[in-house]
């Protein structure tokens, strides 16, 4: 270099006076118009465009600045949840760092608070009747779409079609005699009055059981 004083001093064969970066012997090597003794990146043209403090040739996701902060490995800009290593779980179109049930994709449809499942690293609960608000109320092990009495654990456990917590008699198909007194319970099942003259015998009158009982009710015939 006869008229370069300094004699090519980043030995890039390239006298100083013809090169465009004299102290860089690699002569811009991203082309990215910066020498490399400016150039804060000097194998990254666009030198850090997100802004995270990593050059991008050896940045791992040169376009996102958190740099796949879920940990899926999907670079932000490309996943579709950024914040969700699971990517929409259960497919609702909702992520799951927002989803109220990310992993049920109906979303507590019974509004129970309780998701149809939910795990957390791995350890899932599920809701026992993902359809019943109520969760088997009467604990019957039948869940509200199943169960024909939502209210009564025995389910009209005397077959007269009326569930037992609505039924004046539970245990009893029917009040024969009509005295509202349950036929499990009832004294006299056949006898409206019970009784009526306390003789220990059940009938329907006073003089139907034993002749020549007497009592306010008269001489019973012999």
């Amino acid at each position: 270099c006869p008229f370069d004083a300094a004699g090519d001093s980043d030995s890039d064969q390239i006298c100083h006076t013809d090169d465009p970066c004299p102290f860089d012997a690699e002569d811009d090597a991203d082309n990215d118009a910066l020498c490399h003794s400016v150039d804060t990146c000097p194998y990254d043209a666009g030198n850090d465009i997100d802004s995270d403090g990593i050059c991008g040739d050896i940045d791992s996701c040169k376009l996102d600045p958190q740099n796949d902060v879920d940990g899926d490995n999907i670079c932000g800009e490309l996943d579709a949840c950024p914040n969700d290593m699971e990517n929409d779980a259960d497919s609702d179109l909702i992520c799951g760092d927002i989803d109220s049930c990310p992993h049920d994709f109906l979303n507590d449809v019974d509004s129970d608070s309780i998701c149809h499942t939910f795990c957390v690293d791995g350890d899932c609960v599920y809701d026992p009747c993902p359809a019943d608000f109520e969760n088997d109320i009467d604990s019957d092990g039948l869940c509200e779409s199943a169960d024909p009495c939502d209210y009564d654990a025995e389910n009209d456990v005397d077959s007269d079609g009326i569930c037992g917590d609505v039924d004046s008699c539970p245990y009893d198909s029917f009040d024969i005699d009509s005295d509202i007194i349950c036929t499990s319970t009832d004294s006299c099942p056949l006898d409206a009055e019970n009784d009526v003259d306390s003789d220990g015998v059940c009938g329907q009158t006073s003089c139907s059981d034993s002749a020549g009982f007497e009592s306010t009710f008269g001489v019973c015939a012999s």
